[in-house]
């Protein structure tokens, strides 16, 4: 009876660590439009726009065509509840200056993730993105 306890003790703990170490953001997620100041915007299809998210970083890709990707944006990010905490570290937009931080409101459904806020230049957002990996 002391061996299955401790087993079982040990397969709880190991599913606890893994659903831990696992954020809703972890992945690839791919830009699919959005609303900015109430006008609604598709998806380019010249060009395509990649997150990853790591575990409190991400990067931002701009993929066209067969050239290579183009880093445009990094840094950390942070979940408080239903808030994304994003600080850009780096950016090649001159909007989006370094080490400002940008809180969104967000919600994930499968792999359809939602993000509104409010840009520093005060464009309001609505984004949409799906989880490619």
């Amino acid at each position: 009876m002391k061996k299955l306890f401790n087993i079982s003790s040990v397969l709880i703990c190991l599913v606890l660590i893994s659903s831990c170490s696992t954020g809703p953001l972890i992945g690839i997620w791919q830009y699919d439009g959005g609303i900015y100041n109430g006008r609604s915007q598709k998806a380019s299809k010249e060009f395509q726009m990649q997150r990853i998210y790591a575990s409190d970083t991400y990067e931002a890709f701009m993929i066209e065509g067969k050239n290579p990707s183009d880093l445009y944006n990094s840094g950390i990010y942070e979940i408080r509840g239903d808030s994304l905490l994003i600080t850009s570290k780096f950016s090649s937009r001159p909007s989006q200056n370094t080490d400002v931080t940008i809180t969104y409101k967000f919600a994930v459904d499968k792999d359809k993730l939602t993000i509104n806020g409010i840009l520093p230049n005060g464009m309001i957002v609505e984004e949409y993105w799906k989880k490619i990996k």
